[in-house]
């Protein structure tokens, strides 16, 4: 986790201007049009459900099904495991992470996010026996992704990622050197301060999504995630470097 961006008429924009305690001429953002860099950091956690095969007390197993989620990965309706089900054990497991960045409006309702991640996976974790299986460990990731965004009458931004455009490279940790995807980060939503140098963004619902490595794993997730940007010097707008939004 896109949506078309949608400008105003002129008057829209006055009363914009009204609502977040600004002149036209005062705001850092053009209107409903967030434009320039913003500097953030932010943290989240996911519960992945990537399902299990094989007898837990038995040997471990290498995926039988790489490419593709396992029959009983993801989530029920009440979102809880599909493997959370009577005389059976859930091999779900939780990581939680913190990000920096910068996230650049292009002021046409698009943009870009560049970005590292440090994240931490704790007990309990699948297995031992059977797929998956693996121990508590650390990791490192740059991400980045495209994202489409609307700024509301109210001072609120809502921004959603362009699907298929999420790419991670793993720097340390288990997954050194592979790859990964997510499908479609959920939208965040968020306000703006009052001289448009502040923002706030967080998911506001639940959504499944679904995090692919270039070793054949798939797994669903729910994450929640939660970000503070603040606008960096003009001269850092046309920058590419640093790091971005989020995955998780």
């Amino acid at each position: 986790m896109t949506f078309n961006s949608r400008f105003g008429s002129a008057s829209s924009l006055i009363v914009l201007g009204l609502l977040a305690g600004v002149g036209p001429a005062a705001a850092d953002f053009d209107g409903p049009q967030l434009k320039g860099s913003y500097g953030f950091t932010g943290s989240a956690e996911c519960l992945v459900a990537p399902g299990h095969v094989g007898d837990l007390s038995g040997p471990g197993l290498t995926n039988p099904t790489p490419g593709v989620a396992l029959p009983n990965a993801g989530f029920q309706p009440n979102l809880r495991p599909n493997d959370a089900v009577p005389g059976s054990s859930t091999q779900a497991f939780a990581n939680s992470f913190a990000v920096e960045g910068i996230r650049k409006f292009n002021g046409d309702g698009t943009g870009t996010v560049k970005g590292t991640v440090v994240g931490i996976t704790i007990r309990p974790t699948p297995g031992p026996g059977g797929f998956p299986h693996f121990p508590p460990a650390a990791g490192s990731a740059d991400f980045s992704f495209s994202f489409t965004y609307t700024v509301n009458a109210d001072g609120t931004w809502t921004s959603t990622m362009v699907p298929g455009s999420y790419t991670e490279t793993h720097l340390t940790g288990p997954r050194t050197g592979q790859t990964s995807t997510v499908d479609a980060i959920p939208p965040t939503t968020g306000m703006i301060s009052a001289d448009g140098k502040t923002l706030t963004a967080a998911h506001v619902t639940t959504a499944v999504e679904t995090h692919t490595y270039s070793n054949g794993d798939v797994e669903p997730e729910i994450c929640h995630r939660s970000r503070i940007y603040i606008k960096l010097r003009e001269q850092d707008d046309d920058d590419d470097h640093g790091h971005g939004d989020d995955h998780h």
